[in-house]
């Protein structure tokens, strides 16, 4: 029996995570950490976790863990700020760790993270689960096959969704960079990391654009209220929250709001909670677009771009390559190649995998614990592959700030 303590139990560790074990005889979530009592309450019943190993406080698992093995296996999900110091404390334990991207929130931070974990002889991966879902694995498997050619340039885009903008980096966790940290790291360490998998070679350098545009209170409409449920616009603004977390595209996100099971509940905590402001009036400083340019080994030059600005969450890829191209969208889960001169076009449908991250949730976990039980081959996300992608969202924002080119390898060598 696999037993599994989390740290964490909000979406991320308890919905994404956790939840993928109760199916299973041979694994067993046995603790929940959180600072909320409420959420331990229904992690306790979801999970039938034994009370002596819920704790509100990390400080409070360590001190038990000290006293009781009681655990084999930890999955930090806690918010982007704390990662550095459970993720170094639990690395002074005998346990397999799945920790949350970001790694940490600074260069220096994840560099201790990755000085300290890469020699351990447990587990230890990031989630970076884009790396595990079936869409990138198909088209890593085409670029591998020489399908077309030599890769020459890419162009890929994060549509982040006008409404998830909203919800997670206007009134959420990750709106403010002082609270949790840059957009860019995250948001899209996935898509450095994917760009990484998919390229294979080391970056040389990158140039960053961008800026928080829209979401600022000089765009507020006029008449607008400071809050949703009062404001005499919310019929017709496309951000209103009023009814945003019952309907197909905000109910995965009601949990995170309340944890109420009645509209009541929601709505009193839309009247006095985060997710009720305003989007013109809130306390938040991330960029609401960026474009990044990276120079790679052998020439190869990627354009990325990342914007709230889009219909749908998706993100869509081209890349052409010295015999043909590839063009794909997850929003279709299809992926075209096009060979040079044949003047045809295959069309590959990735395999289906229910869960967010088109399967790489499911993915990752069935992954971490094939790891723990032997198979190491199926880590694609350890310390070493992980923090590239990590250093290149931190040039970036120096590249950004400081109007500037930045060298990657420079940038590394002065952390």
């Amino acid at each position: 029996m696999i037993r599994i303590a989390v740290i964490g139990a909000g979406h991320r560790g308890d919905r994404a995570y956790a939840s993928q074990f109760l199916k299973r005889d041979d694994i067993k979530v046995v603790s929940f950490t959180d600072i909320s009592k409420e959420k331990l309450a229904l992690m306790k019943e979801k999970y039938n976790i034994d009370s002596k190993y819920l704790f509100n406080s990390t400080d409070g698992f360590f001190k038990a863990l000290d006293k009781d093995k009681f655990c084999d296996c930890l999955i930090i999900a806690t918010p982007d700020s704390n990662h550095y110091e459970t993720c170094m404390r639990a690395l002074d334990y005998d346990l397999h760790i799945l920790l949350e991207k970001p790694i940490s929130t600074s260069a220096v931070k994840v560099k201790d993270i990755y000085n300290k974990a890469k020699d351990k002889d447990k587990v230890f991966m990031i989630c970076h689960v884009l790396r595990y879902a079936p869409f990138y694995r198909k088209i890593k498997e085409i670029i591998d096959s020489n399908a077309i050619g030599d890769i020459i340039n890419i162009n890929h885009n994060e549509n982040i969704g006008y409404y998830h903008f909203a919800h997670s980096f206007v009134r959420g966790n990750w709106r403010n960079e002082s609270l949790s940290s840059p957009l860019i790291l995250q948001k899209s360490c996935h898509d450095m990391d994917i760009l990484l998998y998919l390229i294979d070679k080391k970056p040389i350098s990158i140039n960053s654009y961008g800026s928080l545009k829209y979401f600022r209170k000089e765009n507020k409409p006029y008449g607008a209220s400071d809050r949703c449920y009062n404001c005499k616009l919310r019929e017709t603004c496309i951000f209103s929250a009023m009814d945003f977390y019952n309907s197909a595209n905000g109910i995965g996100w009601k949990s995170v709001v309340t944890n109420s099971n009645t509209d009541e509940g929601l709505l009193e905590d839309l009247i006095k909670g985060p997710y009720g402001r305003c989007v013109y009036n809130c306390d938040n400083d991330v960029c609401d677009h960026q474009s990044i340019s990276i120079e790679f080994e052998d020439g190869i030059s990627v354009v990325f771009n990342l914007s709230a600005f889009s219909n749908e969450i998706h993100r869509n890829i081209k890349i052409q390559g010295t015999c043909g191209e590839i063009i794909a969208d997850d929003l279709e889960d299809k992926i075209y190649v096009r060979r040079f001169k044949e003047n045809i076009s295959t069309t590959y449908y990735p395999e289906k995998i229910a869960g967010s991250h088109g399967g790489g949730d499911f993915e990752l976990i069935k992954a971490f614990i094939d790891a723990i039980n032997g198979d190491l081959s199926k880590i694609k996300s350890g310390a070493y592959e992980s923090i590239m992608s990590h250093y290149m969202c931190f040039a970036s924002e120096v590249s950004r700030k400081e109007n500037k080119r930045v060298n990657i390898v420079k940038y590394i060598d002065s952390i």
